[in-house]
């Protein structure tokens, strides 16, 4: 065998062995690129994921603020209408028809209290309470209407003031009061 031949053989084999390690090497590149791109993918998804999560929860968040906002405004509109009744109805308690009647059966109840003491009112109802109390009755009072009884030893007051007994009403029955103007929802 010619030594050209042997040469080109091994040029040929060579050759051979060259593009089957540049052959495995694309293959390994193309692996290790294929990889890259999967585990890029797979970041990008999770960050995708992540993103919507926490924009889903920032979403939440607001609508929640705003929902606790909304209902601080209309709480705050509630206790300012209730507040504005608390204020109007000592005044209009006053007004009332039957005011006089509602004194004399205030004076009937406390009786045992007044007949030993003094009695005390605000100039417009002096004339009905006198009539009741007769030499009883003391003076005037700055109220709304009402009395307020006082022991003739002057060391027990009985506050009959229709602000007073409007407070105690109140206090007691507010939240029922609001819950019948404003139902919660179930």
């Amino acid at each position: 065998m010619p030594l050209e031949t042997v040469v080109q053989a091994i040029l040929d084999k060579g050759r051979a062995e060259a593009e089957d390690i540049l052959a495995q090497a694309r293959a390994e590149r193309e692996r290790m690129l294929s990889e890259v791109r999967a585990e890029g993918a797979k970041a990008l998804a999770e960050s995708e994921s992540r993103a919507k999560q926490a924009a889903e929860r920032r979403r939440v968040q607001e609508l929640a603020r705003g929902e606790l906002e909304a209902r601080k405004i209309v709480l705050a509109a509630q206790k300012d209408g209730l507040d504005r009744v608390y204020e109007r109805t000592p005044e209009r308690l006053g007004d009332l028809a039957d005011n006089e009647a509602f004194l004399r059966a205030l004076l009937k109840a406390n009786e045992s209290e007044w007949r030993g003491g003094r009695v005390y009112s605000n100039r417009k109802d002096e004339a009905a309470v006198r009539k009741i109390v007769g030499d009883r009755y003391e003076g005037n009072i700055d109220c709304a209407g009402g009395v307020v009884i006082e022991a003739a030893d002057g060391t027990r007051r009985v506050d009959l003031r229709y602000e007073s007994i409007l407070r105690d009403v109140w206090d007691d029955s507010v939240k029922e009061v609001a819950e019948i103007l404003w139902p919660s929802k179930p």
